[in-house]
């Protein structure tokens, strides 16, 4: 570990930064084109954009040593409000795990999660939810998610005694 995210042997994974917006555009568009989208002139911009404005999500990196991008994971922090009859907590959605199709096989997928695991324990949430493809549910599984419905999985997160 260094002091920025998770080292492993030839890549890392670390939360994203304004600076990564275009990497992170350039992800969004690997996947789009994976599952045989057309992607219109300018979205990168149009995406890299959008992501800085929106300030609610988180966003961890996957890269290689020389700072190539290799995997993505976002979602949102959603605060549920307390109410009369139940504490107020947090969930996680993600929407998005995509790790580029030459660096498939290596990890980083898990590394991801770990990452985003790891924060979402640290700051209080409760539960993480996301959509699952057929092909990846059993990562998901792996980790600890089943399935709330028939597309939703999430998993419970209980707190660790420090």
């Amino acid at each position: 570990m260094d002091g920025d995210g998770a080292q492993t042997s030839g890549w890392r994974v670390r939360e994203a930064r304004p600076v990564d917006a275009f990497a992170i555009a350039a992800l969004h568009i690997q996947h789009e084109r994976e599952l045989g989208h057309a992607v219109p002139v300018g979205f990168l911009d149009e995406f890299a954009q959008a992501w800085l404005r929106d300030t609610a999500r988180r966003t961890w990196l996957a890269e290689d040593r020389r700072g190539r991008p290799l995997g993505v994971l976002h979602g949102t922090r959603v605060q549920r409000l307390p109410s009369a009859h139940r504490p107020a907590d947090a969930w996680f959605h993600v929407s998005l795990l995509f790790v580029s199709t030459d660096a498939r096989g290596a990890g980083i997928g898990e590394g991801l999660l770990d990452a985003m695991l790891e924060w979402a324990e640290a700051d209080g949430v409760t539960r993480v939810q996301l959509h699952a493809l057929p092909g990846v549910r059993t990562v998901y599984e792996r980790f600890g998610f089943g399935p709330p419905s028939q597309r939703l999985m999430e998993r419970q997160i209980t707190r660790r005694e420090r």
